[in-house]
């Protein structure tokens, strides 16, 4: 992702939509997962490129340790600055191990959120696979990003995101529309993919 998130990180939380986004996003982890009933209080969590950490925030309360990474100093700085207790936020492109601590603690992941994020990545199949290899066996890697009615659009289809999780070596593999948004009076779905790593 690009520094030009830094233009938007002062505005971000007071954006409607992307608040709205980011609530829908962890219903629907939470209908999937039941994150919020208990028995995650000890996994460890990482919300790559968490933005401003709006998910970050709700998930926190309900495992161990969030890690929170972006590529956006700005962004990470409004995280930083909610001081939430057992979020680790952390301004660096954990993909190429640059930036602050970006090597340390990175990896044990019992669950990997990435919340429309991977249709902006420049290699997506690349960088799911990299991902993949931070979780724990049996550990879950979720991703929402905007559906595209064809490849090369804008978002990722969901044979795009099959192939990504598939060829990261996920098994378990569902890919769905997760939820609606409304923007200038046009639905725009949101796919949901997930994948888990493989028992060891």
């Amino acid at each position: 992702m690009s520094d030009d998130w830094n233009d938007y990180a002062d505005g971000w939380d007071g954006n409607s939509d992307v608040r709205t986004y980011a609530t829908r996003a962890f219903a629907a982890l939470d209908t999937d997962t039941g994150i919020t009933g208990g028995g995650w209080q000890d996994k460890r969590v990482l919300d790559f490129g968490c933005g401003t950490g709006l998910l970050s925030e709700k998930l926190a309360p309900h495992v161990k340790e969030v890690v929170a990474a972006d590529t956006s100093d700005r962004m990470i700085a409004v995280l930083q600055g909610k001081a939430l207790p057992n979020v680790r936020a952390l301004h660096a492109d954990i993909l190429d191990g640059s930036g602050q601590d970006a090597g340390e603690g990175l990896g044990g992941f019992d669950l990997i959120c990435a919340s429309s994020v991977c249709g902006f990545l420049p290699d997506y199949k690349s960088a799911v696979a990299a991902l993949a290899k931070r979780l724990n066996s049996g550990g879950l890697f979720v991703q929402w990003d905007w559906l595209a009615s064809e490849e090369g659009g804008s978002g990722l289809t969901e044979q795009q995101v099959r192939d990504a999780l598939r060829g990261a070596g996920l098994g378990s593999i569902r890919v769905a529309h997760a939820f609606t948004m409304d923007a200038g009076g046009q639905s725009m779905p949101v796919l949901m993919g997930s994948g888990l790593r493989a028992a060891d």
